[in-house]
């Protein structure tokens, strides 16, 4: 997997963290912090990353299983 992916893929899952009202811990902030000094974490690829994990709550896992 590419890290960059990954990255965005937490990126995301803070995002949604925040959208569902719940705090930030230090650790998050920190964490937030690295993501967006990361020059390969780019918006394009935290708004696909953030879609994706709004798919897979809505629709499952794709047929290939949660990596594809």
């Amino acid at each position: 997997m590419d890290p960059y992916w990954r990255k965005a893929r937490i990126g995301a899952r803070l995002l949604l963290k925040r959208e569902a009202g719940q705090p930030w811990s230090a650790r998050d902030r920190r964490l937030a912090q690295r993501l967006v000094d990361d020059p390969g974490v780019t918006n394009r690829l935290l708004d696909q990353a953030l879609h994706s994990i709004r798919a897979r709550k809505k629709h499952g896992p794709g047929i290939l299983g949660w990596f594809n």
